[in-house]
């Protein structure tokens, strides 16, 4: 007995061991608090990575949306495209991230995307710890801002007439400076987010509908062919579908419904202006290049280019305008709509009864003018006018279809290539200070 208690007091005097069981305890602890700091620190990394792809994708998405180039519709696809693409494939991959939801706010316009990823953690697990969640939440805001302008353009023969003297440059020369500064003008220091669209409808005795002429329902042009004497002829009749159209009549000849069988589009039997219609785009050059195109030829009946400026900034027709020139509801929220009109002339053509270069035409045309001015006016359409060196009769109606607003200048009358280049000047920032505020 003495002896064993000798031991146990020799074996608590002794320390040689001491630092060794320090160690496995100290060193334990060490290895641990080391692996934890390890996986904290592969949490902020995974954490940073998953951040920026889904910001990456958010903006991206709304940058689209913003621009059109993504529809509502396909956001969610966007989204995901963009977070995958943004994945290094690493330490985060596609497959191990979740999008939990995805939120389209159309009243507010704003775009919020919730995404998660469970890490596999690397020492934690051995008490049980296998993977730690990690979110990350982003939202945007898509542009308040989309302006959809269409220009309505006379390119009838009067304006190949001289201004002023022998050496004055054409009303048609003028009308093409101008309109490409007024596109100038709306273009140039455009925010980031900006949206900003233009349409041109130039007119003379018809529009030439040729871009969605296969798109819409028109009446088409019959006519009656006969073959071999007067007392055995073989008749028969045959029905074109020409690209030149006139006014619609009928009760939706005010409205913007879609040209569709049961409310066609009349289809025109007189000359054909060389120009065609250009839905909306956000291309300058392409604008230009189209003025630049312009012919003066042929009447005028600018009543039908006034229905085709309503039709393009209408969403009821966008199965017939391509997917970049679609316009937005009337009541979508922070969207503008503006229609300039010119003419150099009274409206003098009404192809439905017969009449061109009549002035039997013309209280017909300008009646036809004013209901769809009203009715654009109706639908938040701000319409300015202008008449160029053009006569009374067509100043009063270009004052009467000009919208009309407190303080704001909406009809102007040029009488050269300086007023006219005002005009659209003029026109063109007043656009722009109203889209500053919306």
């Amino acid at each position: 007995m003495r002896t064993v208690l000798n031991c146990l007091k020799d074996f608590a005097r002794d320390k040689r061991g001491n630092f060794a069981t320090m160690f496995v305890v100290m060193g334990t602890t060490l290895l641990m608090g080391s692996a934890l700091a390890i996986d904290v620190a592969r949490m902020f990394q995974v954490h940073n990575k998953l951040v920026f792809a889904v910001d990456a994708a958010v903006l991206a998405t709304t940058q689209g949306l913003t621009l059109g180039d993504i529809e509502l519709k396909d956001a969610e696809t966007a989204v995901r495209k963009y977070i995958d693409a943004n994945l290094d494939e690493r330490n985060i991959t596609a497959k191990t991230v979740d999008i939990d939801s995805i939120k389209v706010d159309k009243v507010n316009r704003s775009l919020e995307v919730k995404a998660h990823t469970l890490m596999p953690m690397t020492f934690t697990g051995i008490v049980g710890y296998d993977n730690h969640r990690i979110d990350a939440t982003s939202k945007a805001q898509f542009s308040n801002t989309e302006v959809e302008v269409v220009m309505a353009l006379d390119v009838t023969g009067s304006m190949d007439s001289k201004i002023g003297g022998r050496y004055s440059p054409t009303k048609l020369s003028a009308l093409k400076d101008a309109a490409k500064l007024g596109v100038k003008t709306l273009f140039e220091d455009m925010d980031s987010g900006d949206r900003i669209r233009v349409g041109l409808v130039p007119y003379s005795e018809a529009v030439n509908a040729e871009p969605v002429i296969d798109k819409i329902s028109t009446t088409g042009v019959t006519k009656t062919y006969c073959s071999g004497w007067w007392w055995n002829q073989n008749c028969w009749t045959e029905t074109t579908y020409p690209d030149c159209v006139r006014e619609r009549t009928g009760p939706q000849r005010f409205t913007d419904a879609f040209a569709s069988p049961s409310a066609k589009i009349g289809s025109s039997e007189y000359s054909c202006p060389n120009a065609k219609i250009l839905p909306l785009t956000a291309s300058q050059s392409t604008l230009n290049n189209r003025i630049d195109s312009f012919r003066a030829d042929g009447c005028t009946a600018g009543h039908i280019a006034i229905a085709w400026a309503y039709y393009m900034m209408s969403s009821k027709w966008n199965s017939a305008w391509p997917t970049d020139s679609k316009a937005a509801d009337f009541d979508e929220p922070g969207t503008s709509k503006y229609a300039i009109i010119m003419t150099d002339g009274e409206f003098n053509t009404f192809e439905s009864n017969g009449h061109s270069c009549s002035s039997y035409g013309t209280n017909l045309s300008e009646d036809y003018a004013l209901g769809l001015c009203s009715a654009m006016k109706n639908s938040g359409i701000k319409v300015y006018s202008i008449a160029f060196a053009a006569g009374s009769s067509a100043e009063s109606l270009m004052k009467s279809c000009a919208s009309s607003s407190n303080g704001s200048k909406n009809y102007y009358n040029a009488t050269n290539e300086d007023s006219l280049e005002a005009a659209f000047l003029e026109i063109a920032r007043d656009i722009k200070g109203l889209r500053l505020v919306n």
